[in-house]
């Protein structure tokens, strides 16, 4: 998959005369995403053309307001997201204030039109574009096809990224995933923590420098899997158990991502660690010494082997 904030420079490395598009945040790829960018692929593989994806970088909340919401994923995630739905080429667009203020049917035929070729474009249910947020009328007057795909519909309601962000902040990760279609997951570099876990308690933790934008869970803990992605054995996901609380048997003050990747030793400050939350295993809570702390903290781990992978 190519990626390129430039459509000229885009479509200049995939070398083509005609595309068909899709344009969106994708926070999170969640199902209604991937039902639309399915869609654009099957399209663009009956036409024997590339399937692009438009997408934006912050995000635009985060540049026309002071309260953004949280990411549901990285960049980098959104990316591998999208590759492995079959999109061949990404236009990331860096979102400022002086895109947001360029009206609807401009950025159709400045970017869509004439920097991308596209003759084919799928939109999200409740997409609107540009200063003016211009739906498919706008849209129509410079692609000559467009299709807007419905909304994806769970438990009554559309699957959104606001619906996914509520679901984690309240401590409802089964729904989450569900809406996600995959476990949820966060991306960071493992960092010096207290340096509790392996001298103190025999179980060694590696601590999640998570970015201040990313969305979380709520705290507690939970079963999950985690995988490097640098350097050697990455890409190979481990069972894991995560605590994201505050260490009430310590101090219990400050909130800390804390995974114990099993059956795993070695060296790992400074890489890239990704872990996705599988299911909640139980509130966090303070123990009456160590020995009992050490205890649960096994319990857990047996617990987590007993589920998949």
């Amino acid at each position: 998959m190519i990626v390129d904030s430039q459509p000229e420079a885009l479509r200049r490395k995939g070398a083509w005369a005609s595309c068909t598009a899709t344009v969106g945040n994708f926070d999170g790829v969640h199902l209604g995403h991937q039902a639309l960018l399915r869609r654009t692929v099957e399209n663009a593989r009956s036409r024997n053309v590339p399937a692009v994806a438009v997408t934006f970088a912050p995000h635009p909340v985060s540049v026309l307001s002071s309260r953004a919401p949280k990411e549901l994923c990285s960049t980098a995630q959104r990316l591998e997201y999208m590759k492995a739905l079959g999109v061949d080429a990404v236009l990331l667009l860096p979102f400022t204030k002086e895109l947001a203020a360029r009206g609807a049917g401009e950025f159709c035929r400045s970017v869509l039109e004439e920097g991308l070729a596209a003759s084919e474009l799928f939109i999200g249910y409740d997409f609107r574009m540009g200063r003016d947020q211009a739906g498919m009328d706008v849209l129509k007057t410079c692609i000559p096809h467009v299709t807007q795909v419905q909304a994806v519909i769970m438990d009554g309601a559309p699957v959104s990224s606001t619906r996914i962000r509520k679901a984690l902040a309240e401590g409802r990760l089964d729904e989450a995933n569900a809406l996600l279609g995959r476990p949820f997951s966060v991306q960071g570099e493992v960092v010096h923590g207290a340096g509790r876990g392996g001298p103190l308690l025999g179980i060694p933790t590696a601590n999640l420098d998570v970015p201040h934008t990313q969305a979380m869970t709520a705290p507690a803990v939970y079963a999950t899997s985690a995988r490097l992605l640098d350097g050697d054995g990455a890409g190979e996901w481990h069972m894991s158990v995560t605590s994201f609380c505050k260490n009430p048997t310590f101090d219990g003050s400050v909130l800390t991502l804390e995974t114990h990747i099993m059956d795993f030793s070695g060296d790992i400050y400074g890489r890239e660690l990704e872990v996705r939350f599988l299911t909640r295993l139980r509130q966090d809570r303070r123990f009456d010494g160590l020995d009992a702390l050490i205890a649960q903290l096994h319990a857990d781990m047996d617990e987590r082997r007993a589920l998949p992978l």
